[in-house]
């Protein structure tokens, strides 16, 4: 038994070190993310996104984690250069190249905003988690800018890729399924298949006026049942995947993106669904690269 464990795990470490992970899914992944934070860079005033009070808190705090933050440092008089500083870098991010530099200003950004702004969502956590998560690829990938073709990589670089990308997708899977428990166990209106009503009809977040006319007569069905537990499962249903190889997963990929674009579109909420598009990218598109064998280079 522990001899065919053995032989099984073997396999597996070799199968990843054959493997080129370094592909265009990192570089279209990493961009997209980044992509979701320059819309929220560009198209708000940044003076409203931090408050005076705290930042100069930040800025005068003794805590290190707070002394080198990105904004903290530039100072609230000066957040103008820090939004053009920021949209620079993450110009040069989905640009692709420097990758080693870019990759470590990138996730410096994003903590930095995550851990000193006043208007956040769920998308700004999501996006400095992953930033953190991808510094590896960055570091290792040995292509001069992250959207050329696949080059030459070692057995441990390869190895170290495959991890990265499975630290990344068992993030992912726990998002959506932390989501989807966090729904039917804890709001009431999940469980009895009204939430969907109330979300669209709320005054701060709900659906846009012009959508909400058109759709009204759907959200004031029973049809509303059936597409709020369909929201559910569809979580579930991207969480689940977690456990299936790269190219049954990509089957689950149009759905995801589409639940996000009718996030963006329906409740505006644009930077998040850019966000978490990109971590589908990561967690569900396959590298789409043969395996070879290890005397071959990629």
């Amino acid at each position: 038994m522990l001899l065919l464990m053995s032989r099984r795990f073997n396999d597996l470490i070799e199968s990843y070190c054959c493997v080129n992970p370094f592909s265009f899914v990192y570089g279209l992944g990493r961009s997209i993310i980044a992509i979701g934070s320059l819309v929220t860079f560009v198209f708000n005033d940044i003076y409203h996104l931090f408050d005076e009070f705290a930042l100069r808190s930040i800025s005068n705090s003794d805590i290190f984690m707070q002394k080198i933050n990105f904004f903290g440092i530039f100072g609230y008089d000066n957040l103008v250069f820090a939004k053009l500083a920021s949209i620079i870098i993450l110009i040069i991010v989905i640009s692709g190249f420097i990758q080693k530099l870019s990759c470590l200003l990138h996730f410096w950004i994003n903590f930095s905003f995550y851990n000193s702004a006043i208007l956040l969502d769920g998308g700004d956590q999501i996006a400095t988690i992953l930033s953190f998560l991808i510094i590896p690829l960055a570091l290792f990938d040995k292509r001069r800018n992250h959207w050329d073709t696949i080059k030459f990589q070692s057995p441990l670089t390869k190895l170290i890729g495959h991890i990265t990308f499975i630290m990344i997708s068992i993030q992912v899977s726990f998002i959506y399924l932390n989501t989807a428990i966090e729904k039917i166990y804890k709001i009431e209106e999940w469980k009895n298949g009204t939430a969907i009503y109330y979300i669209a009809n709320n005054n701060l977040f709900g659906v846009q006026e012009f959508a909400l006319e058109a759709f009204s007569p759907i959200l004031n069905s029973r049809y509303v049942f059936f597409i709020t537990w369909f929201i559910i499962l569809s979580h579930l249903c991207l969480s689940y995947v977690l456990f299936l190889d790269r190219q049954r997963k990509f089957n689950f990929f149009f759905m995801g993106v589409g639940f996000h674009l009718c996030i963006a579109f329906f409740l505006g909420l644009y930077s998040f669904s850019f966000v978490m598009i990109g971590a589908l990218v990561l967690y569900l598109i396959p590298f789409n690269y043969k395996k070879i064998t290890c005397s071959e280079k990629i």
